[in-house]
C-alpha cells in the first residue's frame, strides 16, 4: 500500500471540507482563514512524521508555501475570468503534493494512520467531492452546485460496500433514487451518473484496498 499522507492532506485542504469553487472568490480575512485551515489540514496528517527530521520539515515547508501560492493564483485566475485555467492549477497543486509525497513518502511508515486507512480516506474524498468537482467544473449547469443529496449517496454506497455490507450499499441508491423521483421530480442526467460514478470509484478502491 502507498503511502499517500501528504496528498490526503491537500486533498482535504482544498476539496474535502471545503466548497472549490466559493474559496476561487475568497478575499481578505476569509482567505487567510482558508490558508491557515489548508496549513493545519496538512499538518494533521503528517506532523508525527515530517517534523521531527530535517527532510520532513524542508519538504513540508516548501510544499505549504507551493500551496499557499496556489490559493493565491487560484483567487487572481477566477478575478481575471480565467476558470479553465484554475483546473490546470489544480492538477499542478495535486501534481505538486504527489511529488513532494514521494520525498518523504517512506518517513510514513511511522505514522500513527496506517497507510490502508489514509487510502480509504482518500477514497471517500474522491468518491464524494471529487465528483463533485467534476459536475460543478464541467457538466453544464450551475457551478456553484452544492450536490449534497449525490455526496451522500456516492458516501454512504462507498462506506457500506468496502465494509461488505452490499445489499445496504445498494440500498442507499435505490433510497437516492426515490428521493430524486419525490423530491426533485425533473429529470437530470446526473440521476444516474452520480450513483455510477460513484458505483465505479467504489468498486475500484475496495479491489485495490483488499487486493
Amino acid at each position: 500500500m502507498i503511502n499517500m499522507h501528504l496528498v490526503l492532506g491537500h486533498v482535504v485542504a482544498d476539496h474535502s471540507f471545503t466548497n472549490n469553487y466559493k474559496i476561487r472568490s475568497y478575499k481578505g480575512t476569509k482567505l487567510l482563514g482558508h490558508m491557515a485551515w489548508s496549513v493545519f489540514a496538512i499538518l494533521a496528517f503528517t506532523f508525527d512524521t515530517l517534523l521531527n527530521n530535517t527532510r520532513g520539515m524542508i519538504v513540508l515547508g516548501s510544499f505549504m508555501a507551493f500551496h499557499i501560492w496556489g490559493d493565491f493564483e487560484r483567487v487572481r485566475l477566477n478575478g481575471s475570468g480565467k476558470k479553465r485555467m484554475i483546473d490546470l492549477l489544480e492538477l499542478l497543486l495535486l501534481a505538486g503534493a504527489i511529488v513532494a509525497n514521494w520525498m518523504v513518502y517512506d518517513r510514513f511508515n511511522q505514522s500513527f494512520l496506517t497507510s490502508e486507512f489514509v487510502y480509504y480516506l482518500m477514497g471517500m474524498s474522491v468518491v464524494s467531492t471529487g465528483v463533485t468537482y467534476l459536475f460543478r467544473n464541467f457538466y453544464p449547469g450551475p457551478e456553484d452546485i452544492s450536490d449534497i443529496d449525490g455526496i451522500s449517496e456516492r458516501l454512504a454506497f462507498f462506506i457500506f460496500l468496502l465494509s461488505g455490507k452490499i445489499g445496504l450499499a445498494y440500498l442507499s441508491l435505490a433510497l437516492g433514487f426515490l428521493y430524486r423521483i419525490l423530491k426533485l421530480r425533473k429529470y437530470n442526467p446526473t440521476w444516474w451518473m452520480s450513483p455510477l460514478l460513484g458505483i465505479l470509484i467504489s468498486y475500484f478502491w475496495k479491489i485495490t484496498l483488499y487486493r
